[in-house]
C-alpha cells in the first residue's frame, strides 16, 4: 500500500465507522417529514382500499391483519409481519400490492396505481413512519372554525417593544433583546463574538455559498471599523452569487425538478424548466418583495401589467410533477391520477407558503387542524382549472398566445391518442382504425387553423407543427422553420374533465376559460362524489366569503395569501429564513404551523420579525440584514459546558449552531479552491455526472425519476414534493465518495496544480491552506504537511485536506 493511500485511509476510517453508527441510529426515529408523507400518501390509500377488510371497524377481519394502527401493521397477520422497515423486498405488504403473486394480490378488486405503489415502496424505505398510536375511526370530529381562528399562528402580527434586559451593551439589533431576555431568564450568558476571520467566512458561506479569499479575510481582520462587517454583508447581498445561494433554498420549497417521476408518453420531461430556476435566482437578487415573488409564481400571467420577463415565474405550477395517464385506463383511475396531480399543488402551496397541511383533508376533515374536506376541494378546484403549456419570452399578441398554448395541448393529446390506438388497437381493430383517422383529422384541422401563425410568429408555428407526431411519421421535424428556443413552461386557465364515454379509450376534455369546481370525495373515492364545492380559500383564514369568483381563482388565491393570511405567510417565510441562517428554525416544523407542529421557541421574536418584515415591504434583504447584523448571529459556535447543561440543544441560542455544509456549498467550495469553478450565471442545466462539469451546483439537472448519485448521497431532497428542510444524514458512502470518486480525484489534482509553482514545501503547504481555508496553517499543520509531502503526492495531500471538518462544516 502506498504511503499516500495509507494516509487517506487512516484519515477517514474513523469517519466511516462513526457514519455507519449515525446512519444506523437515524433510522430508528421517524422524522416529521416521514409522518407527513404517511398522512399524504399512505393513510388515504389504506382508508379507501384496506380498512374494509383490515380494520377494527371491519365486519370480518381478514387474515387477522389490522392496518388501521401502527401496532396492527407491526404485528402483522396470520403469516407474520407485513412490513420490514427499510427493506422493500422483504415487506410482504409491498409484494401484495405489486400483484406479483395472483394468490396474494391486494387489494383484490383493483390494483393500485403505479405511483401509489411507488409511494408505499418509498414509505417502507423511509422506515415506515406511522403516527397512529391506536385504531381510529374514519369519521372526524366536527370542526369549530371560529375556535380555530384563535390559533396562535393565525393571529395578527404587531411589532413589539423590545423586552428589558440587563446586558444591554450586548444588543446590536432588536432581535437580540428577545433572545437575551430568554437567556437571562435561564441565567445563561450569550457566547462571545466570533473572531473576525471566522465571522467573514460565515457571512460569505451564508450569503454566497462560497468562501472569501485569503486577502479578503486578512483585510477584514485588520479593519477595526464598526462598519466593516455591515459593509461585507451589503457587498454579499449585492453580488449575483447571493441569488444563486438563496434561490436554491426556495427551489427546495418549490420542489424544483426538470422531469416527472416516470416521464412516459403523457408526462414528458420539462426541457425549459431551467428558465424558472433562473427567474428565481434573478428575483432573489433583485429583492422582489416576497408577497409579489410568490404571487407571480401563482398567477403572474393574470396580474395586470406583468412584464414579460416575470412570466417564467409561473413555472412554479407549469413544471409541477404529474403522473402518466394511459388512455387505456378507466375513467375513475385517470380521474384519480389527476386528483393526485392537483393534490400535489394543494400541498406545495399550503405547506410551502402557509405552513399548513391542507392535503391531509383530502379524504376526511383534518384530524387536528380546523381544515375541512370542503376547504381542500375548494383549493384543488383552482388547480383542476389550470393547465400547463409553454409560452414564449418574446412579446406575443394575446390572441396568438392563447391559440398557441391551447393548441400545444390539443396537438399533443391528439398525437398521443392516434399513436396509442395505432400501436395498441386492442380487441376492436376496426374501431381503433376509425379512431386513429378521427384523431388525425383533428390534427389536420388544427394545422389549418394555425396556418396564419406562420407569418406572424414563425417560430411558434414551427413548434406546434413539430408537436404533431401522428402514426407512421418520420422522427424528423415536420417544419424546417426554426422553433423558438426561448420558451418557458407556464400555465393557462382551463378546466380539465375526464371523458369515459368510450369504454375502450379514456380521453381528456380541456375547456379553455371554463373553470371546474370539484366534488368532495369522501375517503378520496372518485367513484362516490359528494357535494360540489366552489373554488375558494381556506375557511379558517378567510375574511368574508371564501369563494373565488374569477377564472381559475389563481389570482384571488395569490391575493388572499397576503391579505387574509398575510400574518401566517410572513411568519412562515421569516421562520424559514431564520432556519437557513442558523441551521435551526424558531418553529422546528417549518411546514406545519398547525396543532401537530412545534410551538416557536421565541414566539415574540417571531411575531416581531414578521410584523417588521411586512412593514419593510416584504424585503428578504432587509430580513437578512436584521438577522446577520445581530449579536445573536455573530456569536462564536464553541461548546460551553455550563449552558449545555441547561439547554443542550441550544434552543435558546446561546451560541451559533455548528453544522455541516449542504452538498451545493461543499462541492462549489471544492471547485473554488481548485481554481476550476465556472462562475457563468444561468442557462440550461448540466449533468453532475459529467466530469467536465465545473458549474455551480445550483445549475445541476434535477431529475425526479433518477436523482443524481452525488446529490442523493448528501441529503438532497426528492423533487417530487415540497421539502420543508434538508435532513442531515451521515453515511459511509459519503466518505467513500470523498476517497474514490473521479470528481474528487480530478479536483484534487487541479487543486495540487495551483500550488506547484511555489519554490519550497513550506510555501506549498501554506498555499494549500490559503486557497482552501483562507488562512495560514498552524505550526503543527505545517509540520504534518511538510512530513507527508516528503514521500506522498501533492494530489493525495490535496484530497486529504478537502475532506477535513473545517472544509465540510460552517465556521
Amino acid at each position: 500500500m502506498r504511503a499516500s493511500t495509507l494516509f487517506l485511509g487512516l484519515l477517514i476510517t474513523h469517519l466511516i465507522a462513526s457514519a455507519a453508527l449515525a446512519g444506523e441510529n437515524a433510522q430508528k426515529q421517524p422524522t416529521k417529514e416521514g409522518i407527513a408523507f404517511f398522512e399524504k400518501h399512505i393513510r388515504p390509500v389504506l382508508v379507501e382500499h384496506c380498512y374494509e377488510c383490515h380494520s377494527t371497524e371491519a365486519r370480518k377481519v381478514r387474515g387477522k391483519l389490522l392496518l388501521d394502527s401502527r401496532t396492527g401493521i407491526a404485528k402483522g397477520g396470520i403469516s407474520g409481519p407485513v412490513i420490514v422497515p427499510g427493506d422493500v423486498e422483504k415487506s410482504r405488504l409491498v409484494q401484495a400490492i405489486r400483484w406479483t403473486d395472483a394468490d396474494f394480490a391486494m387489494p383484490p378488486k383493483r390494483k393500485l396505481t403505479p405511483q401509489q405503489i411507488q409511494h408505499f415502496e418509498q414509505w417502507v424505505r423511509m422506515g415506515a413512519p406511522d403516527p397512529r398510536m391506536q385504531a381510529s375511526a374514519t369519521k372526524s370530529k366536527s370542526l369549530n372554525i371560529e375556535a380555530g381562528r384563535r390559533w396562535w399562528a393565525f393571529a395578527p402580527v404587531t411589532a413589539l417593544p423590545a423586552p428589558d434586559v440587563k446586558q444591554r451593551s450586548w444588543l446590536k439589533t432588536t432581535v437580540d433583546a428577545f433572545v437575551l431576555h430568554e437567556l437571562e431568564a435561564k441565567q445563561i450568558a450569550p457566547s462571545p463574538r466570533a473572531d473576525a476571520r471566522t465571522l467573514i467566512q460565515r457571512a460569505y458561506l451564508d450569503l454566497s455559498g462560497l468562501r472569501p479569499s485569503y486577502d479578503e479575510v486578512e483585510a477584514f481582520a485588520k479593519d477595526p471599523s464598526e462598519k466593516a462587517y455591515a459593509a461585507v454583508v451589503e457587498r454579499l447581498l449585492a453580488s449575483p452569487q447571493y441569488g444563486e445561494r438563496w434561490g436554491r433554498y426556495w427551489l427546495d420549497v418549490a420542489r424544483y425538478g426538470e422531469d416527472n417521476p416516470t416521464s412516459e408518453a403523457t408526462n414528458r420531461p420539462y426541457p425549459f424548466a431551467w428558465r424558472y430556476r433562473d427567474w428565481v435566482i434573478d428575483a432573489i437578487n433583485r429583492d422582489v418583495p416576497y408577497d409579489r415573488f410568490v404571487s407571480l409564481q401563482l398567477a403572474g400571467d393574470l396580474m395586470p401589467k406583468t412584464p414579460r420577463s416575470e412570466l417564467p415565474a409561473t413555472g412554479f405550477l407549469g413544471i409541477g410533477p404529474i403522473y402518466h395517464k394511459d388512455g387505456r385506463l378507466s375513467k375513475d383511475v385517470i380521474e384519480n391520477l389527476y386528483m393526485d396531480d392537483w393534490d400535489e399543488r394543494v400541498d406545495v402551496v399550503t405547506r410551502g407558503i402557509l405552513g399548513l397541511t391542507v392535503a391531509c383533508a383530502r379524504c376526511h376533515d383534518h384530524k387536528f387542524d380546523p381544515i375541512s374536506t370542503r376547504d381542500y376541494y375548494a383549493l384543488a378546484g383552482v388547480f383542476a382549472s389550470t393547465v400547463a403549456a409553454p409560452r414564449s419570452l418574446a412579446e406575443t399578441e394575446p390572441a396568438i398566445e392563447a391559440q398557441f398554448m391551447v393548441n400545444s395541448h390539443r396537438i399533443f393529446q391528439f398525437s398521443y391518442l392516434a399513436n396509442l390506438m395505432s400501436s395498441e388497437p386492442g380487441t376492436q381493430p376496426k374501431k381503433a382504425r376509425q379512431q386513429v383517422q378521427q384523431f388525425v383529422s383533428e390534427l389536420d384541422k388544427i394545422e389549418a387553423e394555425i396556418a396564419p401563425m406562420q407569418e406572424k410568429t414563425p417560430s411558434l408555428h414551427a413548434y406546434l407543427v413539430n408537436l404533431d407526431r401522428r402514426p407512421g411519421m418520420s422522427k424528423q421535424p415536420k417544419s424546417k422553420g426554426k422553433t423558438d428556443e426561448r420558451l418557458f413552461h407556464s400555465v393557462f386557465d382551463a378546466g380539465v374533465w375526464v371523458d369515459g364515454s368510450d369504454p375502450d379509450l379514456t380521453t381528456i376534455d380541456v375547456r379553455p376559460g371554463k373553470p371546474r369546481d370539484l366534488h368532495v370525495l369522501p375517503g378520496g373515492n372518485v367513484a362516490k362524489p359528494g357535494d360540489l364545492v366552489p373554488r375558494g380559500f381556506v375557511s379558517v383564514l378567510a375574511k368574508g366569503d371564501a369563494a373565488f369568483q374569477h377564472g381559475s381563482g389563481r389570482r384571488e388565491l395569490a391575493e388572499r395569501m397576503f391579505s387574509d393570511a398575510g400574518p401566517l405567510a410572513a411568519r412562515v417565510i421569516v421562520n424559514r429564513v431564520w432556519g437557513w441562517h442558523f441551521g435551526k428554525p424558531l418553529v422546528d416544523t417549518p411546514s406545519d404551523f398547525g396543532i401537530q407542529g412545534d410551538r416557536p421557541t421565541h414566539p415574540q421574536l417571531l411575531d416581531d420579525l414578521a410584523a417588521r418584515f411586512i412593514a419593510h415591504g416584504w424585503s428578504l434583504k432587509w430580513l437578512h440584514r436584521e438577522i446577520m447584523l445581530s449579536a445573536t448571529y455573530q456569536q462564536a459556535s464553541r461548546m460551553r459546558a455550563e449552558p449545555a447543561k441547561v439547554d443542550p440543544s441550544n434552543r435558546l441560542l446561546w451560541r451559533m449552531n455548528p453544522r455541516r455544509l449542504d452538498i451545493e456549498a461543499y462541492r462549489d467550495c471544492i471547485l473554488q479552491a481548485a481554481g476550476t469553478l465556472d462562475t457563468k450565471l444561468g442557462g440550461p442545466s448540466s449533468d453532475l455526472d459529467q466530469l467536465g462539469n465545473k458549474r455551480r451546483t445550483v445549475y445541476a439537472r434535477i431529475s425526479r425519476g433518477r436523482l443524481n448519485n452525488l446529490l442523493q448521497q448528501f441529503g438532497f431532497p426528492e423533487a417530487t414534493m415540497h421539502s420543508p428542510n434538508r435532513e442531515a444524514n451521515t453515511t459511509p458512502l459519503q466518505q467513500l465518495f470523498v476517497l474514490n470518486s473521479p470528481f474528487m480525484r480530478d479536483q484534487s489534482a487541479a487543486f495540487a496544480a495551483t500550488v506547484t509553482k511555489e519554490a519550497d514545501v513550506d510555501a506549498k503547504v501554506r498555499d494549500f491552506y490559503r486557497r482552501l481555508l483562507a488562512r495560514d496553517p498552524s505550526e503543527r499543520e505545517a509540520a504534518l504537511g511538510r512530513t507527508y509531502l516528503r514521500t506522498g503526492s501533492m494530489t493525495d495531500y490535496a484530497q486529504a485536506l478537502i475532506c477535513i471538518n473545517e472544509v465540510i462544516y460552517w465556521p
